[in-house]
């Protein structure tokens, strides 16, 4: 039995890929509502995500990620940023599966994202090359496990969006 999408776009990644950007732009030319999952933790801890490893470990977390995943999967029409670890996890996999939306993993090269992420300070899981390098080869499989993958070598956000845009998916 065929079953119908719900109007939820799930934007899956690495940190640095672009999923908040492009989520918004994307949610914009939808008129559609973004939620960006980070922010929606962050707000409802009022602590930052690096702030929550460090006081309260990983598990910690990801229960609470997966609870405004949950959460935010309720809404409808909406673009939802995961954060780059969330769908790593397969439970969440299952989850986003159950909600009938689409996933879109934003694919963006290694070094693209090296460059990017190298300076910030406030992600919890890498602290230099190498252990960015081993969570992004940890993560690939799961990201390759999306509905659609849209390349971003070079491509700015907005022509990322209108790819998404013409997979005519949703």
């Amino acid at each position: 039995m065929s079953r119908q999408r719900r109007k939820l776009i799930y934007l899956l990644g690495f940190m640095g890929s672009g999923k908040s950007t492009v989520g918004k732009l994307l949610a914009t030319k939808l008129g559609w509502p973004f939620i960006d999952l980070d922010t929606v933790i962050e707000a409802g801890q009022g602590l930052s995500i690096r702030a929550i490893f460090e006081n309260s470990g990983e598990v910690f977390f990801r229960q609470l990620e997966r609870a405004a995943l949950t959460e935010t999967s309720k809404s409808e029409p909406a673009v939802i940023a995961l954060g780059g670890g969330t769908f790593a996890q397969p439970p969440n996999v299952d989850l986003i599966r159950e909600t009938g939306g689409i996933t879109v993993w934003l694919d963006c090269p290694a070094e693209v994202l090296w460059a990017r992420c190298e300076g910030m300070d406030n992600r919890p899981l890498f602290r230099n090359a190498e252990s960015f390098r081993r969570l992004l080869m940890d993560r690939l499989p799961y990201y390759r496990l999306a509905d659609f993958r849209v390349s971003t070598q070079g491509l700015e956000c907005a022509g990322v969006a209108e790819q998404i845009l013409r997979l005519g998916a949703f």
